[in-house]
């Protein structure tokens, strides 16, 4: 009795103590965080039109969630091309020229794209960005782009990308677009400048630095990285791009890992709202990790508990829509917040409708909870 109690007191405090949900656009104006929502939304698109629908949702909730004042019809230069081209296309392809003006969306979503390649750590993926040829002013010289597959493929294999994202090696909000000049448009034609700082550290990319400079210029449809660093020298021809093809969908392991999490969490959750805890625990691990609190209780207790609460009026006449932004909810690999779990781990974020504290025990306005994989099922095993 008195370890239930001792419990029931930790529980409480755990919902009243409230998160704060680690956001790499902490800090960010109102107008970078718009920016950067605007790209994740274009990516998502791009995704979702070549396919690979589970990844481009996962951005699309992650731009609202960045910036929930997001309307996606406001947002410039967001026409997209028929799926039918995107995919004879291939994954470069432009999600839209705009209208007149510097293409801001296309570039922004491109590389977004271009980083999202390079944390997958796919060489030919992150490969396919680039023209035949590059220019790098820190060798200097040419690269061709199977000289750079070959060189992305080397740095995968020692370097781990466990937990890393997009906005974990290069600061979004720092990205800034220029149309090259009028010398240069004359020799490489439609042509503009990103220009990005880079958080991440890495010394083995031989362009890599902190600041960093990629020139991308428009072939046809699509959109090319031919130079990276200050200043190419206008004699620099980059060669012709291969044939473009359409990129395979994601790994189906991911993808499906990705899909089962989500429909494990959502089986959870609706499980509680129907006051059935024996289903509701079969979606976690034997020991749930609280991690604000640094407290960690059994399976069993949890179910204690949560059968204690069920008795409340009022409790259980909700829907599972009612109460979560299910729109919000967006899965990513991360590295375990917990010591000893060395298999892959995933993080579920999601936003919340409606206040549950009182009867949910580990209920706040932003949710992180942590999946491990035990058999065919994915299991939470720590809660944020």
């Amino acid at each position: 009795m008195r370890n239930k109690v001792i419990l029931w007191v930790l529980l409480i405090s755990f919902a009243a103590a409230g998160t704060t949900w680690a956001q790499f656009w902490k800090g960010y104006s109102d107008d970078q965080r718009q920016k950067v929502a605007e790209s994740y939304w274009l990516a998502g698109k791009q995704y979702t039109a070549v396919g690979k629908s589970d990844k481009g949702s996962e951005y699309m909730a992650l731009a609202k969630v960045i910036y929930p004042q997001l309307d996606p019809a406001s947002i410039k230069d967001a026409e997209l091309p028929s799926a039918a081209e995107l995919l004879a296309q291939g994954r470069t392809t432009t999600i839209g020229a705009g209208a007149g003006g510097i293409p801001s969306g296309s570039l922004n979503s491109f590389f977004l794209r271009f980083v999202t390649s390079l944390v997958e750590r796919d060489a030919a993926g992150t490969a396919g960005f680039l023209d035949g040829s590059v220019y790098l002013a820190k060798v200097p010289g040419e690269v061709s782009r199977s000289d750079a597959q070959s060189s992305f493929d080397s740095f995968f294999k020692q370097q781990s990308m466990a937990g890393v994202e997009p906005s974990s090696v290069y600061d979004l909000a720092t990205a800034a677009i220029s149309p090259v000049s009028t010398e240069q448009r004359a020799k490489w034609g439609e042509a503009y400048t990103y220009s990005i700082t880079a958080k991440a550290d890495y010394p083995d990319l031989p362009f890599w630095e902190s600041n960093q400079r990629f020139y991308i210029h428009k072939e046809g449809t699509d959109w090319y990285i031919f130079a990276i660093g200050q200043n190419p020298p206008l004699s620099f021809s980059p060669q012709k791009a291969p044939e473009s093809e359409a990129q395979p969908p994601a790994a189906a392991t991911d993808a499906d890992a990705r899909a089962a999490i989500q429909a494990a969490f959502q089986d959870c959750m609706e499980s509680i709202l129907k006051k059935d805890a024996d289903t509701a625990l079969t979606h976690m691990s034997d020991s749930i990790h609280f991690l604000r609190l640094r407290q960690t209780v059994t399976r069993d207790e949890l179910k204690v508990t949560l059968e204690g609460y069920f008795d409340k009026p009022g409790f259980g006449e909700n829907s599972l829509s009612d109460v979560l932004d299910t729109g919000s909810i967006f899965v990513q690999p991360v590295e375990s917040p917990v010591d000893g779990i060395t298999s892959a781990v995933y993080e579920l974020n999601v936003r919340a409708k409606a206040d549950m504290s009182q009867s949910v025990p580990f209920w706040s306005d932003y949710q992180k909870y942590y999946f491990v994989q035990d058999g065919s099922n994915w299991l939470i095993f720590g809660i944020l």
